[in-house]
């Protein structure tokens, strides 16, 4: 169910709504304080235009005075309370949806990076903050309207607001190491997003912002195996996934992956799984054809 702004006259007290569901929100001074509860299940933006706020998160409290931005990543729960008079926007998004819209490039690791902490309460210049307001002003429309390409523009509008967000965590000059960890969390999350692509192990290192050297390290001690074999193996699967469940010719399966043709298609799967993409099809049909032709199954 949707947030509902906040109303004259009484405390709101919002219950988290379900967590597959972007919400955008402007909202405008109230005659009395109002509080919204989120549960961790979003991703959550809070901007705070003019007046003051309150927020709590977890054990940590913050006066928050506007112009100011809140953000507290998915996993964070608390609550936030707006003084009478307050005004601003709220944006909640999840995980899903805000993965699509990481900016790509030598910046995504910092991103992400920046992004996996809470800011709480990071004064804005006033440009800024309606820059800001604009933008969340903007999804909120989108998301009503439903219009073609909706999706699109939301997903481009989050990008600029998670750059801002990177921005706002005051990224040094020189930028450290990402460490393993945060380099195999981020190759798992662009293999996702641009398996389709067929992108280069150099691809996949550049947008980390790491070494090809380096990230074929991470990804071995931490998962056994290279790149390569991990990019393999996802391509394999979501194969496997239309040869078994769906009725697409193999060319139509081998355009859907994004191969060139379908006999480029056919050899890269043979030589992984041992059998051809029409092979594979037929042993999955005959499976389930033999237990229902079988003596036992017969009158």
């Amino acid at each position: 169910m949707p947030i509902t702004p906040p109303v004259k006259n009484a405390a709101l007290h919002v219950p988290a709504p379900p967590p597959a569901s972007i919400e955008a929100r402007l909202f405008h001074g109230a005659l009395s304080h109002s509080e919204w509860t989120f549960r961790g299940t979003r991703n959550r933006i809070f901007l705070i235009g003019s007046g003051a706020a309150h927020i709590r998160l977890g054990r940590r409290e913050v006066p928050l005075a506007g112009p100011a931005i809140v953000w507290a990543p998915a996993g964070e729960k608390g609550s936030i309370l707006f003084d009478a008079g307050a005004e601003g926007a709220s944006l909640a998004v999840p995980d899903v949806t805000l993965g699509s819209a990481m900016p790509t490039g030598a910046v995504f690791a910092q991103v992400r990076e920046a992004i996996a902490r809470p800011i709480l309460g990071s004064r804005l210049p006033f440009s800024d903050a309606r820059r800001m307001l604009s933008t969340i002003a903007t999804i909120e429309q989108e998301l009503k309207a439903g219009q073609p390409g909706a999706q699109e523009v939301i997903r481009h509008h989050l990008a600029l607001l998670l750059l801002a967000i990177w921005r706002l965590a005051e990224p040094a000059a020189d930028q450290p190491q990402p460490s393993p960890r945060a380099i195999v969390r981020g190759f798992v999350h662009l293999v996702e997003l641009h398996i389709r692509d067929h992108w280069t192990i150099p691809d996949y290192a550049n947008a980390l912002g790491v070494t090809t050297h380096r990230l074929t390290s991470a990804i071995r001690r931490a998962t056994g195996r290279t790149p390569m074999e991990i990019i393999h193996g996802r391509l394999m699967a979501e194969a496997a996934i239309l040869l078994d469940g769906s009725a697409l010719q193999i060319a139509e399966i081998a355009e859907a992956l994004g191969f060139k043709d379908a006999a480029y298609f056919s050899r890269f799967f043979k030589r992984i799984a041992g059998v051809s993409p029409r092979a594979h099809r037929q042993g999955v049909a005959l499976k389930k054809i033999r237990p229902e032709t079988s003596y036992a199954a017969w009158p």
